[in-house]
């Protein structure tokens, strides 16, 4: 009686200790699987291979230098055009804030504010250039010329409020900030403010 128990208790465990080596066998067998996948795929070329691979020494350093010149690219297109028909909506009745936090971004672009002057703010970042402009203007210790900080403060709000803000933005924000947009551009051609270095 003893020895069938200790024969089938031997069993069991012949039967276990397979079990267990099955599936160890089983879990190393896709672990290597996987891992002679990722090498394969690393080593293989595929379609993605590096621009210009094959080209000559100083035309693939060219390549190179202009590619990393990409990511220095930054871009703020017009957010509406003249002929744009959602300015149409402007005459209905409605909420259209958006459509005013659009019109006064945009409106920086066409005032004659000089903040370019002398190419030390390129063209292609409007919106932080002209931040940095009047901070520039209202943080120097030189005389304005007759431009207030007060005239400053309420652009650089209006500015903030209509790109970042949360609240509202409609036709009289709008129109605060165009006037003020206006009067800097008055002011500066009349007295010559120019756009100093930082």
């Amino acid at each position: 009686m003893a020895g069938s128990g200790s024969n089938w208790l031997s069993g069991v465990n012949v039967v276990l200790v397979m079990a267990y080596g099955s599936l160890v066998f089983v879990l190393l067998f896709i672990f290597v699987k996987r891992q002679i996948m990722r090498f394969a795929m690393k080593s293989r070329r595929g379609p993605h291979v590096p621009v210009g691979q094959h080209a000559p020494k100083d035309l693939k350093e060219e390549i190179d230098i202009r590619l990393s010149r990409v990511q220095d690219i930054k871009y703020e297109p017009w957010l509406l055009a003249e002929d744009d028909s959602r300015l149409l909506q402007l005459e209905t009745q409605g909420c259209y804030n958006y459509l005013y936090r659009m019109k006064a971004l945009d409106a920086i672009r066409t005032s004659e504010i000089p903040f370019h002057a002398e190419g030390r703010y390129p063209k292609s970042l409007i919106g932080k250039n002209f931040c940095a402009y009047l901070l520039e203007l209202r943080n120097s210790s030189t005389s304005f010329k007759g431009i207030r900080k007060a005239l400053i403060d309420t652009l650089l709000d209006g500015y903030e409020s209509a790109r970042y803000g949360t609240g509202a933005f409609g036709k009289p924000e709008y129109l605060k900030y165009q006037d003020a947009l206006n009067e800097l551009a008055n002011l500066s051609w009349q007295r010559g403010v120019p756009a100093e270095g930082c």
